[in-house]
């Protein structure tokens, strides 16, 4: 049995919309119901968590009753940090969950991860411990110091653009938050967290069109992605 968390608690503050981004409308539907149809038409994932704000809780349960949304096993209140509520969600399914099986975390506003992806990641993670998506940066990256100059520049061929679903086997994935929860260590994404305790996730290269939406221009770039996906 493989397992999703996805992580809806965000304020979606820089979308300015009044509202969270994860309600916005795209094509005909709030942005989080693409989100979590990839999953529930996914062959890779049987069940899905989805972690949210306290206000956002009921209006999530009634879009996964309304579109029929079978793997959602459950809605919970999120705490005050991304990380703190999917560690909150792995102590709830802690006594569920066989030590071997796969957790993913994917967030709420990343729309248009493919089937495809989900099974790489996946098989990925069973073979390795751990994986993720991540995009081949377009980019040159450069590394600063504290003052703002330039530090370092990694080689394109090694830079990537971290995105999710990050999945890892249950046994990896508890250690990992739990030595961060004791060590009061605040990471930037779930894959650093096992980089911590000694596991390297696998890198699995993924679209363009995996996104993260954050910023307004990013709202009109998924609306673009989905009439190309329509058409």
């Amino acid at each position: 049995m493989n397992w999703l968390i996805i992580v809806a608690g965000g304020k979606g503050q820089r979308m300015d919309l009044g509202f969270n981004k994860i309600f916005a409308k795209l094509g005909k539907f709030p942005l989080l119901y693409w989100t979590i149809l990839a999953f529930e038409k996914s062959k890779i994932v049987e069940n899905i968590i989805i972690s949210a704000s306290s206000e956002d809780v009921r209006k999530i349960k009634a879009l996964v009753k309304k579109h029929g949304f079978k793997k959602v096993r459950d809605v919970i209140k999120a705490s005050s940090t991304r990380q703190q509520s999917t560690f909150a969600v792995l102590e709830m399914v802690k006594s569920k969950i066989k030590k071997g099986e796969l957790v993913g975390v994917h967030n709420a506003a990343n729309p248009f991860v493919t089937a495809n992806e989900i099974k790489k990641v996946y098989f990925a993670a069973k073979k390795h411990g751990a994986a993720l998506l991540a995009q081949a940066a377009k980019d040159t990256v450069k590394i600063t110091n504290d003052k703002g100059l330039v530090d370092k520049t990694p080689p394109r061929h090694y830079s990537w653009y971290a995105q999710t679903p990050q999945v890892a086997i249950f046994a990896n994935l508890w250690r990992a938050f739990l030595a961060a929860q004791r060590e009061n260590f605040a990471g930037t994404d779930d894959a650093q967290l096992l980089e911590r305790i000694g596991i390297k996730p696998k890198i699995v290269p993924c679209s363009h069109q995996n996104i993260k939406i954050t910023f307004p221009e990013d709202l009109i770039t998924a609306k673009h992605i989905l009439k190309t996906w329509a058409e």
